[in-house]
Parts: structure tokens; C-alpha cells; sequence
């Protein structure tokens, strides 16, 4: 008696109409993401207020980045720096932000310019004013000296 192998039970041919349809979905959903994307536009309130920043940076002796940086990270209502600037997280990192440079042990605070805290107050002016007091409530008790050589 000889037995014969026997033949299996799909082709294949069922597992590409799957692929076909979870292709086709895909794609539908690439471009229903495509039309709905809504990303930040730059108009004309926004570029105003980059203007204004641009300047206020520039009065009070700081470098101010380019036009269309500043536009496009904080649009017209300050971005991600007027979310919460004053919360206990942004708190905690700037203050881990101004020590020493060291990465542990020898790792700490040490006083720094003032001008570190005008660049986000300037921000808070132009795009979110009502949320400077709160930032100046949190950060007023720092001790700061004229560090940086010009």
C-alpha cells in the first residue's frame, strides 16, 4: 500500500484577499489622516507675534532665533511654553537644568545669570500675559547674579 502525500488546504489565494483588504484600508486611512491633518498655520497673528518676540529678545540683550523658527514652535498662542509654564515638572527641570554640569556626585546648583529667566518671560509676555505673574510667583525667589561676560 502506497500512501500519497496530501495536498494542503489553502493555496494561498485566500491569505491575498486579506492582504488586499488590509492594504486597501491602509491607504484609506493614510488619506482621510492626509485631508484631516490640521497643522500649525502660519498667519498673519502669529507672525506678528514672533515680530514682537523678536524684538523684546533683541531690547533686552538676548540672541532671538529666526523668524519662521519662531513662528512655526509657537504659532499664535505660545505653543507648548504657555501650556503650563509654571507647573511643578517645568519647575523641577529648569532648576536640574542650572548646576554645575556635573552628572553625579559632584553634581550641583549654582547661581546663575539672571538673563537665564528672561528668554520664557519674554514669551509669556507676547503670547500668554495672563500667565507671567504666576511664572514670576515661582521663579522670583531664585538667586541670581551677573554671571555671564558680555
Amino acid at each position: 500500500m502506497s500512501a500519497t502525500a496530501p495536498e494542503p488546504a489553502d493555496s494561498g489565494d485566500s491569505h491575498r484577499t486579506l492582504y488586499f483588504i488590509v492594504g486597501a484600508v491602509v491607504i484609506v486611512l493614510a488619506i482621510i489622516g492626509l485631508i484631516t491633518y490640521s497643522g500649525k498655520k502660519i498667519d498673519e497673528a502669529s507672525q506678528q507675534k514672533a515680530q514682537q518676540l523678536t524684538v523684546a529678545l533683541t531690547a533686552a540683550g538676548l540672541n532671538a532665533p529666526h523668524q519662521d523658527i519662531l513662528t512655526r514652535s509657537l504659532g499664535n498662542d505660545g505653543g507648548a511654553v504657555c501650556d503650563n509654564p509654571a507647573n511643578a515638572l517645568g519647575r523641577a527641570t529648569l532648576l536640574d537644568q542650572m548646576t554645575n554640569g556635573a552628572d553625579f556626585v559632584g553634581r550641583r546648583p549654582v547661581i546663575v545669570d539672571s538673563r537665564v529667566l528672561v528668554g520664557e518671560a519674554l514669551i509669556l509676555q507676547v503670547y500668554c500675559p495672563e500667565e507671567l505673574e504666576e511664572f514670576k510667583d515661582k521663579f522670583d525667589d531664585l538667586k541670581t547674579d551677573d554671571v555671564i561676560k558680555d
